[in-house]
């Protein structure tokens, strides 16, 4: 038999993906997590919603160029340390974003975050 492990249970993938960020952001003590689409709008987010919001419409500029991004983005006074990935669903290219942490606790919250999002947006 198989052991339930969501706390949580959502109605809708978008409401889903933002449980699945809220705690990868909660078990990494990461500041903000985003899944944005192409055009750098926030699918689901978790965190401070403002980076969530500023880190999609910068990081769409990098990944249109690159599949991985780990580094520091400025801008608006500001200053994100970011990671980000890419996932592909059905043909669209999504981008997985990490704020603030560790390197090695965005990686692993990265990687938790995408396979969370790919599961719940196949399971559709």
């Amino acid at each position: 038999m198989r052991k339930e492990r969501r706390r949580r249970r959502a109605e809708t993938q978008t409401l889903a993906m933002r449980y699945q960020l809220d705690d990868c952001c909660r078990d990494g003590a990461i500041q903000a997590m985003v899944i944005a689409d192409s055009e750098g709008l926030p699918l689901a987010s978790a965190g401070d919603s403002y980076a969530c919001d500023e880190v999609a419409a910068r990081m769409v500029h990098v990944g249109a160029r690159i599949k991985e991004f780990n580094g520091t983005l400025l801008g608006g006074g500001t200053r994100w340390d970011v990671q980000m990935t890419k996932v592909s669903v059905d043909g669209s290219e999504l981008l997985v974003c990490a704020v603030g942490g560790t390197p090695e606790q965005r990686k692993r919250q990265i990687a938790r975050g995408a396979a969370g999002a790919l599961r719940i947006l196949h399971a559709a």
